[in-house]
């Protein structure tokens, strides 16, 4: 090679050495420039990114799992962007999120994570059981707070489990250790079963004594289902508040929406937000297009109800969701910028990474008065939401107490594959307070739920808000128009005889009789045949028996029965008066055996069969019905039978009343007639309330015979009694439905009513002798009920309205 020719080829050779030298740029992915080891503090969450894949791991002290790897090119799909900080922090998000997730940079994994467990379903229960109490015990922030001593629960647990048990029983175990946290955010789930920790609220027991009671006769159903419906229940009450020609749903025309909002007929909007989560119609949509889809809504919902006076944002029955949605939601009502708030990761692995959210006030927002109506169900996101909402001075909140559950769900993964989540989170406010557990306070406490506001097809929050603001839910019903519909329902219906009593605070406000004959004048001391109201007042002599010490009701009732009560499982259970009390025995109503005995006696002195046609006394009734070898006995006169275990939920049980009966006779020696008369009657002033005879077919107990105005006496009582306190305390074998309690009777020529509204301390009598077979009779009947309770209301209103 001479050097003229080989002159080109060194010159190139060089600029092409010194320009990869000058090349300064860095071609590396974000995710390649963060190789190394991160941790997301007080999360439980690691990760190992490398230069081509990204390995995600769960742990506590425990143990570690790793839940996935993924390669680059299928993360990249999944960021929208990689950010390093100079401070050896890590900034992620991901792809359709709203909200960044940060992590720290270790110099290592967790020891743990270098030998992680592997997820399998055949790992032993033990080793289950230990990785689950860790995580608690490493990132749940809550156990003072909720006054739950997590090492006493370990040392009470841990030696239930065995490596032999069943599934179900360690799922069992895992929830009756997490149950008295009663945080709405401790979950489990299985492929085959789902648990949370709920707090005991009104609307969950009315859902759960539901579900039962479909258990027992035998129709398969779930929560989450009977949840559903319900909800649907309570949006087409809410619509009826609503204008049609103002009403709109999200999704339009659901009958289960995520929203609805319009115009009463008196121009105060309505706003029902159900979640803070599904808010676009695409079912994969993401929590950014959500987030997009809920902006749009509240933009459209704001012009369709700016003209409105005052607006009701119903949130009582919000699930949660996104905070992000939350918070966008309530910048519609924002007067000016504020700081959401704080939340930050706080338990005893260490502290998380402080984060902060702002709220800024929308272009167009609505600064006229906002009733926000809360229960013990509003929870998580729906939370935060009244967390902001709370600041504005235009917002005023209603109803109950929130449920106190407001951290992020942070999720785990067991080695058996098994999902749980847990509350690692403290949320506090612009002035530092923090609402976890005691939930936000209403600045008037309503009741926000109940089964008798469904059967009325009204809420009592929404017409505590719309008469606050002089717009009655209601037209004014002179009592010259209430007496005249009555009098038309009952021709209509051909009912003989009624008798109503309204009292308020202690006093009788409205009595009357209507009577169709006209050949007996009938009014509030007429007497009626009160069918099944006898059970309330048979509660209520167990009950002063045992205020003046003459009974135990937690004592076991075995001792005082001549005859063994004796469950199909063959386990021991302590069967007490309280729990006889409490429709929670275990002990149920068998329908086809209770059919035969109704229909009397006429030939046998002997059960000789269950349908045997004979007279029977209760203690003979009780032994064959509850004893092995019984002529009445089987498995389907307990609930263990359907699945429902003794105490577990309250089922309706004649069986149980007369049980409770036999019981209170037996410890007095003195029969039901003459303990209710020394008891109730007489301390009460119910002179025209007696029992008559005991016919053959009545286990021995007669019927009872009492007048509005006597029964007046009893309510009154009642009421008093339950004034201060948020749950009824002696309403044995009444229907308690949140701050209400009811009990309607029903005989072959009588059917009535007792009703006691405690929260607003007014209740009423209704009495007939209307007959329980004609379907005209029963519309009626429910018609005039209705304008009895409207009467309620109305008179019970003017009362304690200024003049």
């Amino acid at each position: 090679m001479t050097l003229t020719s080989g002159y080109p080829s060194l010159v190139i050779a060089t600029f092409l050495l010194l320009s990869g030298c000058q090349d300064n740029q860095d071609h590396r992915s974000d995710l390649q420039r963060s190789a190394g080891y991160w941790q997301k503090p007080a999360y439980g969450e690691a990760l190992n990114i490398t230069m081509n894949r990204v390995i995600y791991y769960e742990y506590n002290r425990y143990g570690c799992l790793q839940t996935s790897e993924q390669a680059h090119h299928e993360q990249t799909a999944q960021l929208d962007s990689v950010a390093l900080s100079q401070t050896r922090r890590l900034r992620m998000n991901r792809k359709g999120q709203v909200y960044p997730s940060f992590y720290e940079q270790l110099d290592a994994l967790p020891p743990q994570c270098t030998d992680p467990l592997t997820i399998s379903e055949s790992i032993s229960p033990s080793v289950i059981f230990d990785y689950f109490w860790h995580t608690f015990n490493d990132y749940y922030a809550f156990f003072s707070l909720r006054n739950v001593d997590w090492q006493a629960q370990y040392d009470l647990y841990r030696p239930q489990i065995t490596d032999t048990m069943s599934e179900d029983a360690l799922f069992a175990v895992l929830a009756e250790m997490t149950a008295p946290l009663q945080d709405m955010h401790v979950t489990i789930s299985s492929p085959q079963q789902a648990f949370f920790a709920r707090k005991p609220t009104p609307i969950l027991q009315a859902i759960q004594a539901d579900l039962a009671q479909m258990h027992y006769q035998g129709e398969e159903e779930d929560l989450s289902t009977l949840f559903a419906r319900y909800q649907r229940q309570l949006q087409s009450i809410s619509q009826r508040y609503i204008s049609p020609e103002t009403l709109n749903t999200l999704p339009q025309q659901s009958d289960n929406a995520t929203a609805i909002w319009g115009k009463t007929a008196s121009n105060i909007g309505i706003l029902v937000l159900n979640n803070m989560a599904d808010y676009a119609t695409d079912p994969d949509a993401n929590e950014s297009q959500h987030l997009e889809a809920a902006h749009e809504m509240m933009a459209q919902a704001i012009a369709d109800l700016k003209d409105t006076e005052a607006m009701i944002i119903d949130i009582r029955h919000n699930t949660g969701g996104d905070d992000a949605i939350a918070l966008a939601i309530a910048s519609y009502f924002a007067d000016r910028d504020i700081l959401a708030f704080n939340k930050q990761a706080i338990n005893q692995a260490g502290r998380g990474i402080p984060i902060r959210q702002k709220i800024i006030a929308n272009q167009v927002t609505y600064t006229k008065p906002v009733y926000l109506l809360t229960s013990q169900l509003t929870v998580s996101a729906a939370e935060v939401f009244t967390m902001a909402m709370d600041q504005f001075n235009h917002v005023t909140k209603v109803g109950e107490e929130t449920a106190g559950a407001l951290s992020d769900v942070l999720e785990f993964t067991l080695p058996n594959g098994w999902e749980i989540g847990l509350s690692n989170e403290v949320y506090r406010n612009a002035q530092g307070d923090t609402f976890e557990h005691i939930g936000f306070i209403p600045d008037h406490h309503v009741p926000a739920f109940s089964q008798h506001d469904i059967k009325m097809q009204r809420f009592e929050t929404y017409d505590f808000v719309l008469n606050r603001l002089n717009k009655s839910p209601k037209q004014t019903m002179s009592i010259a128009d209430f007496e005249n519909q009555v009098s038309e329902l009952q021709s209509h219906g051909n009912i003989s005889n009624i008798a109503v009593n309204i009292i308020s605070h202690g006093q009788p406000i409205y009595s009357q009789g209507f009577t169709t004959n006209g050949t007996q004048p009938v009014d509030a001391d007429t007497p009626f045949y009160i069918a099944s109201l006898d059970e309330v007042l048979i509660g209520a002599t167990i009950t002063n028996a045992s205020v003046q010490e003459h009974l135990e009701l937690d004592a076991p009732i075995y001792p005082l029965l001549p005859f063994a009560i004796e469950y199909p499982d063959t386990s021991h259970y302590e069967l007490t008066l309280s729990q006889l009390l409490a429709h929670r025995s275990g002990i149920i109503d068998n329908p086809t055996l209770l059919d035969c005995l109704a229909r009397g006696a006429q030939e046998s002195n002997k059960l000789s069969s269950p349908c045997a046609n004979s007279p029977i006394q209760r203690a003979e009734f009780l032994q064959a019905y509850l004893t092995k070898g019984g002529d009445l006995y089987c498995s389907g006169n307990f609930s263990s039978h359907y699945g429902v275990t003794p105490g577990e939920l309250p089922i309706y049980s004649q069986v149980g009343i007369e049980l409770a009966t036999f019981v209170l006779e037996q410890s007095h020696q003195e029969s039901i007639s003459a303990l209710s008369q020394r008891y109730v009657f007489e301390p009460l002033n119910m002179h025209n309330t007696y029992w008559q005879s005991a016919q053959k077919s009545e286990l021995g107990k007669g019927q009872l015979i009492s007048t509005a105005n006597d029964l007046s006496h009893f309510l009154a009582m009642n009421l008093a009694n339950n004034k201060t306190t948020q749950l009824p305390v002696t309403n044995y074998f009444w229907q308690l439905d949140n701050r209400k309690s009811y009990h309607q009777g029903q005989g072959n020529a009588s059917k009535s009513h007792l009703f006691a509204d405690y929260h607003n301390q007014t209740g009423y009598i209704l009495l007939t002798d209307a007959s329980v077979e004609s379907k005209n009779t029963a519309l009626a009947y429910q018609a005039i009920e209705q304008l009895v309770f409207n009467l309620t209301l109305q008179l019970s209103h003017q009362s304690l309205s200024p003049h």
